[in-house]
């Protein structure tokens, strides 16, 4: 089973100096990033501190850490705003397991927020206004929100999304939420019983119904595991046709949400099957925070001091998420009064996610950070489908606010 996120280990200077070798060693762990100082400042000793508060720290050559710790309201604006994709759900879990139990649900914005409160209780002078997208904007494109509106600090974005929107909207990535793509197609076992992989969807001709211009459908056409004949565009995301087809039709799907939620229809109410996109290449993150370059140096102060927050709470959510997910779920209730997105089916799609490996620390034990040979390789076919210029990597993201101390358990 692939590895869910355990709980944080915070040693030592000298264990956080190893821990940040290790991970500028290892395979795809090295996106490069706009420097805490100068291009050319390097930590090249161990500070005596026996913690890691405060410390800028960096044993490789070319990436020069900018992590440190403290009340956040020291180098924070007092309203940290971060906008989604789309509605509420276990995707973005963490950044809603950051609210605590004075969250304030906004119907009328379709946003919630609340004082950023930590794992061990502490409560920060700083609020976190997380904003709904997809619907609730209109299905806006969260890179478009980002340019045009300086309030919002981070957006959730997929980094195949940052790839294609480089030349007109460029922006860095600093933390993954998901390890592995959650991006699917729905098919009804009852109905293709031998539809099991893409293969199977693709030479049995399933018409497919996906969201216009989505992403991952464009990546499976120009790859040939789908085919322009059986795709239709202007899906609303809604399952009722899937429904009124009695599963004749396949469906793009969310492997965090649609099987939970199909096995829980009164008018369905019997399981579907999830083929995921991860498997046939789609490595995109799709649940990266990114910035405005400009704020790496701008806002890395608060980015240094927020992100190891945030991975932290990547650690809690998946640990306890219960009183999350029944967050959301009031949230989702008000913000689409025909959302059927129990806490208790938030639950199941949680744990899907931990069983899948979308929920994962990846080629580290590293919680958040990037596979920078993953996104290399992965940027190039990325780029040839959209018909853009490639996006070096050292452009694309960065881990320089990533806690390498933040890691996984086993």
């Amino acid at each position: 089973m692939p590895r869910a996120y355990g709980a944080r280990f915070r040693a030592g200077a000298l264990s956080a100096a190893v821990a940040v070798a290790a991970v500028a060693c290892s395979a795809g762990s090295d996106p490069g990033a706009a420097p805490a100082t100068s291009p050319d400042t390097v930590a090249t000793t161990v500070p005596d501190s026996s913690d890691f508060e405060s410390v800028d720290a960096s044993t490789t050559t070319t990436v020069p850490r900018r992590i440190s710790e403290g009340p956040l309201v020291e180098v924070c604006p007092e309203r940290i705003v971060v906008q989604a994709t789309g509605l509420p759900s276990p995707a973005v879990g963490p950044l809603y397991a950051l609210l605590g139990p004075d969250a304030s649900i906004d119907p009328a914005t379709q946003t919630v927020s609340g004082p950023v409160t930590r794992g061990d209780g502490t409560v920060d002078s700083v609020t976190l206004e997380i904003r709904s997208g997809g619907p609730a904007v209109g299905f806006a494109n969260p890179l478009a929100l980002l340019d045009s509106d300086e309030s919002i600090l981070l957006a959730q974005v997929s980094t195949a999304i940052a790839v294609r929107d480089a030349a007109l909207r460029p922006s860095v990535g600093v933390l993954a939420l998901t390890d592995r793509s959650h991006a699917s197609v729905i098919v009804d076992p009852q109905t293709y019983p031998d539809v099991m992989t893409f293969d199977d969807i693709r030479t049995t001709g399933i018409e497919v119904r996906h969201v216009t211009d989505e992403a991952f459908i464009a990546f499976l056409e120009s790859q040939g595991v789908l085919v322009s004949d059986q795709l239709i565009a202007g899906f609303d995301g809604e399952p009722a046709a899937f429904v009124q087809a009695q599963g004749a039709i396949a469906q793009q799907g969310d492997i965090l949400v649609d099987p939970a939620l199909f096995s829980s229809l009164p008018q369905w109410n019997r399981p579907v099957r999830a083929i995921a996109a991860a498997d046939v290449g789609w490595q995109a993150y799709d649940d990266a925070l990114v910035v405005r370059p400009d704020d790496v140096d701008r806002l890395g102060d608060c980015l240094g001091r927020f992100i190891p927050v945030v991975q932290s709470a990547m650690n809690e959510y998946l640990e306890s998420p219960q009183s999350v997910n029944s967050l959301m779920s009031q949230a989702r209730s008000q913000f689409a009064p025909l959302s059927r997105l129990t806490a208790e089916l938030m639950d199941e799609g949680t744990q899907l996610g931990i069983e899948s490996g979308v929920f994962g620390s990846g080629a580290t034990e590293t919680v958040g950070d990037f596979d920078t040979d993953r996104l290399t390789a992965f940027g190039q076919i990325a780029a040839e489908v959209f018909g853009v210029v490639p996006v070096s990597v050292d452009d694309l993201v960065t881990s320089v606010f990533i806690d390498p101390g933040v890691t996984a358990a086993s």
